[in-house]
């Protein structure tokens, strides 16, 4: 339902106008006392010489006397004789009673002051220009409709440094299967210094996406990426504070689209984000909600912190699980199969993946070990990692532009990165140190957070400082990027959408890279 305006002078023009009037009514005896209070002095045939002419702490001549200077002609002290000035002139006797009224009206310059001082000052109102009108859905707190707002659209940025060519054009939308190829990677200015977590676009519709992260960050395309619209959820939490929400995953399919969010949190839209709903979480559910896929209306795919795995296909309502037994059950039954750390294992996983033929691939929260999940098989199956480092990342191989590409992708600490492009990994108690073999890639220590492919040959790897590689081998050899050398950020995630045609890189700092590539 859209706001409705109220028509009033623009905010630039109502308040200094107001202050204005303000400051006459407050200040107007300010000019009076003044003119009450020279008056009186002139009449007193003081020295006419002006009071704002005079030193700090100076008095008029007419006050002064020759006795009271040093031969240097320091004031020492003042003297009235008789209760005047001695002046070395002989001053009138009259003189005193102009005087009087001169400092009454001094008086009354002090007490306006004091009164202006009080007045509200004027403040500067800058109008700030929002190219899309507010709009607002609302609805329930407690298990309804949450309430959004629009509140602006963000523009583009320039190329980054070092970068050369020209970019596809920012007016405008362009059609998805037009792309125009740009020559680097393009940063877009989302006005936040939040950390960017997910990007999703809707497969059917490559023009309509959007970009989730920390604090309750939420954007919206529906031009292919080139103007994100900021979005905000208005009564998410208690109060309508939804800041302490960490929006972790996000994912669209037509007019269905889902958000994941820390704490625990699952959000869901049937119109194409226009309104959302909040799906109730049972208390018994095994781990926090880690992942979803939206696979059509009502039907998605969610995957837990533990393991266990549940699809719906009625907007949430109702829940199968498709996994018998979560990661922790399972682990208690195979510790004694030569799976290095099981016993160590903290009861979640701190990253898990989904391939586009639904096996998942996960990796335990210390980094110790890594677990497979396959359709129709009853349980995760764990797996040694490849050598004592621990396991920062792992990822499927699987190309952008739905070429085949089999195996996985595992980064270990300290910046190494192995590669399997078999489906062993995938088997119960194999060997993975002959099945992994490690990549020419040199990080100087910096870890490598995630991986995407492109084509089967291309791919692009980012990490921490911003460091880019791209790799034209299948991920034999890897090069530096250095588009990113100057990013004040963490990259985070990198995909690919609309059949490897466009690239995302998001990171901390609310840094977020596109490039289109030529097809």
């Amino acid at each position: 339902v859209a706001a409705s305006a109220t028509r009033r002078p623009p905010a630039e023009v109502v308040a200094p106008a107001l202050a204005s009037r303000v400051r006459a009514r407050a200040c107007a005896p300010l000019a009076l006392g003044m003119s009450l209070a020279l008056g009186m002095l002139a009449a007193a045939g003081t020295a006419p010489l002006a009071w704002s002419q005079l030193g700090c702490g100076a008095r008029p001549p007419a006050l002064m006397n020759q006795a009271d200077l040093t031969p240097g002609g320091r004031e020492l002290s003042p003297r009235l004789r008789g209760g005047q000035a001695d002046d070395g002139r002989g001053a009138s006797a009259g003189a005193p009673v102009p005087l009087a009224l001169g400092l009454a009206g001094l008086g009354v310059l002090v007490a306006a002051a004091r009164r202006c001082s009080a007045a509200p000052r004027s403040v500067e109102v800058k109008a700030v220009a929002v190219p899309v009108a507010a709009r607002e859905e609302g609805g329930d707190d407690d298990g309804g409709e949450i309430a959004t707002r629009e509140s602006g659209v963000v523009s583009r940025r320039v190329l980054l440094r070092g970068a050369a060519g020209v970019a596809a054009t920012a007016s405008g939308a362009t059609a998805a299967n037009a792309e125009v190829a740009d020559d680097s990677w393009v940063q877009y200015d989302l006005n936040t210094g939040e950390t960017l977590y997910d990007i999703d676009f809707d497969a059917n519709d490559p023009n309509h996406g959007f970009v989730v992260g920390a604090r309750g960050l939420f954007y919206e395309t529906k031009d292919g990426g080139k103007r994100w619209v900021s979005r905000s959820f208005t009564n998410l939490g208690k109060g309508g504070d939804n800041i302490s929400y960490r929006f972790q995953n996000v994912t669209v399919s037509g007019d269905d689209v889902w958000i994941i969010g820390k704490p625990a949190l699952l959000l869901h839209s049937k119109d194409s984000g226009k309104s959302w709903k909040r799906v109730p979480l049972s208390r018994k559910l095994p781990g926090d909600p880690k992942l979803i896929l939206a696979k059509g209306p009502g039907y998605a795919e969610m995957a837990t912190s533990s393991g266990a795995v549940y699809t719906t296909e009625n907007d949430g309502k109702n829940w199968k699980s498709l996994v018998k037994e979560t990661v922790d059950a399972t682990l208690n039954r195979v510790s004694s199969s030569g799976v290095q750390g099981a016993s160590y294992f903290t009861g979640s996983v701190k990253s898990i993946q989904r391939s586009p033929k639904g096996t998942y691939l996960a990796v335990a929260q210390r980094g110790n070990f890594y677990l497979t999940y396959a359709p129709g098989e009853a349980r995760w199956v764990p797996h040694n990692r490849v050598s004592a480092r621990r396991i920062q990342a792992m990822g499927f191989r699987d190309a952008s532009n739905n070429e085949k590409a089999d195996g996985v992708w595992m980064s270990l600490n300290g910046g190494y990165l192995t590669a399997c492009d078999k489906d062993g990994f995938q088997e119960f108690e194999s060997d993975t140190k002959s099945l992994f073999s490690n990549a020419a890639i040199r990080t100087g220590g910096i870890g490598i957070i995630d991986l995407a492919f492109r084509t089967p040959i291309e791919g692009w790897a980012v990490g921490g400082s911003g460091v880019m590689y791209i790799s034209k081998d299948a991920g034999k050899t890897w090069q530096f990027d250095p588009t990113g050398r100057d990013l004040p950020c963490n990259l985070y995630n990198v995909k690919f959408f609309n059949s490897g045609k466009v690239g995302y890189m998001i990171g901390s700092n609310g840094i977020l890279l596109r490039k289109g590539f030529e097809v």
